[in-house]
């Protein structure tokens, strides 16, 4: 019950948090029998959070055990996290690693769902990082100790626009599972050959769904060319959750394109991409000026009610986290509890005034504070909306596609 009212808790979060969640190929994650879900890792615990928000079946976690506190065990127990150990944690931590390990094979000898972050670390980039064998370990290990033979191997990528950035959007992407019955014939006539088979072939099924900048210093120029090229784009902020995988698929082709051009043509790519001039749009939606001049003293209201805890968070977040990685993850966790604690503040100034009345206003004061978001989002698409221009645009595609 403790995960199933924390999940629903976090996915309004989400939904708040970022202006769009794409999710691409739900339908791929098999509602039955044992799986084991491999995803890359650029952010702390937020794809373990957007996972277990967003996919059909409740999961169980290998996360980092540094982070195991004893007074926080029921914690951990309740949202079925399970410690996994690295050589920087000692020794004789690493010693756990076997109950922890077992732990996992349990839950896939029950036909659960696991997930594990393939790559081994976390770091914030458009990158897929060469992969660790702990998912083939892992796999292979259910079946040495449970003979748990029919497990899929499910791929799958988080794509970030801006994973520092409020309202940014993300993406995830399923791919085709891996079958483990494929590789037991190998595995039981050279184990090192089948880790490494398993691990190449989900190297490889990663890669497809997960916009992949090769080289880490060109990230910077394929940021600037998806925003430009969205610019063009009429990405709507409703719904928040999209099925539709356009988007995904441009940001991939023009990230093949970068991978692959010349040095020269690179040259020439950054010297377009930062003189390009980006020109005001003229076409301004008078039904959308009329709804924001209409809605102005709901915007000034939510805003006065709301926006302590939102702007404490980020402060904190900013002068606390050091790593980029960490930034959105703990900004989230400290969203939900100080706007938690808020409404706790609201409530107990309410209620000698309004009686149980105050419950009523305690349920609407989250439904404002997305009422100034959407309204200060609105009122950028009017003073902010820019496009680039098609000489510059034309430019980029010569050089990308010739």
């Amino acid at each position: 019950m403790f995960y199933n009212i924390l999940r629903q808790i976090t996915a309004t979060l989400f939904k708040v948090y970022f202006r769009k969640i794409y999710l691409i190929d739900l339908e791929k994650v098999p509602l039955q029998g044992p799986i084991l879900i491999a995803c890359n890792h650029p952010m702390a615990f937020t794809e373990a959070c957007l996972l277990a928000c967003f996919l059909d079946r409740p999961l169980h976690f290998l996360v980092r055990g540094d982070v195991f506190k004893s007074n926080w065990e029921w914690f951990f127990r309740w949202t079925n996290q399970i410690p996994i150990y690295r050589f920087r944690d000692g020794f004789s931590n690493m010693r756990r690693n076997s109950e922890s390990f077992s732990k996992a094979h349990e839950a896939l000898a029950q036909q659960k769902a696991v997930l594990i972050f393939a790559e081994g670390n976390t770091k914030l980039q458009k990158k897929l990082s060469p992969l660790q064998k702990g998912t083939a370990r892992l796999a292979f290990g259910a079946y040495d100790e449970l003979n748990v033979a029919n497990i899929k191997i499910v791929p799958v990528g988080v794509n970030y626009t801006a994973g520092k950035v409020f309202r940014s959007d993300v993406a995830i992407k399923i791919g085709t599972p891996l079958h483990l019955e494929d590789y037991l014939e190998l595995y039981k006539t050279d184990h090192h050959e089948a880790f490494r088979k398993l691990t190449d072939d989900l190297y490889n099924n990663m890669l497809p769904l997960i916009i992949h900048i090769e080289d880490s210093s060109m990230e910077p120029l394929a940021d600037r060319i998806f925003h430009l090229y969205e610019s063009l784009r009429d990405y709507k902020s409703w719904p928040i959750l999209d099925y539709a995988d356009d988007r995904f698929k441009e940001e991939k082709k023009i990230a093949r394109q970068i991978n692959s051009i010349s040095q020269d043509r690179t040259q020439a790519l950054k010297k377009i991409v930062s003189n390009a001039e980006i020109e005001e749009s003229v076409s301004v939606r008078w039904s959308k000026v009329f709804l924001l001049f209409v809605g102005l003293p709901i915007f000034i209201g939510g805003f006065i009610l709301n926006a302590a805890p939102f702007y404490l968070a980020k402060s904190i977040a900013f002068k606390k986290v050091s790593k980029d990685e960490f930034l959105t993850p703990v900004r989230l966790g400290l969203i939900m509890v100080l706007y938690i604690v808020w409404m706790v503040i609201w409530f107990l100034i309410l209620i000698p005034i309004f009686g149980w009345y105050s419950l009523i206003a305690l349920c609407l004061l989250p439904l404002t504070a997305y009422v100034v978001i959407l309204w200060k989002e609105g009122f950028d698409t009017i003073t902010k909306e820019k496009r680039i221009k098609s000489e510059y645009l034309a430019q980029i595609n010569e050089i990308l596609y010739r």
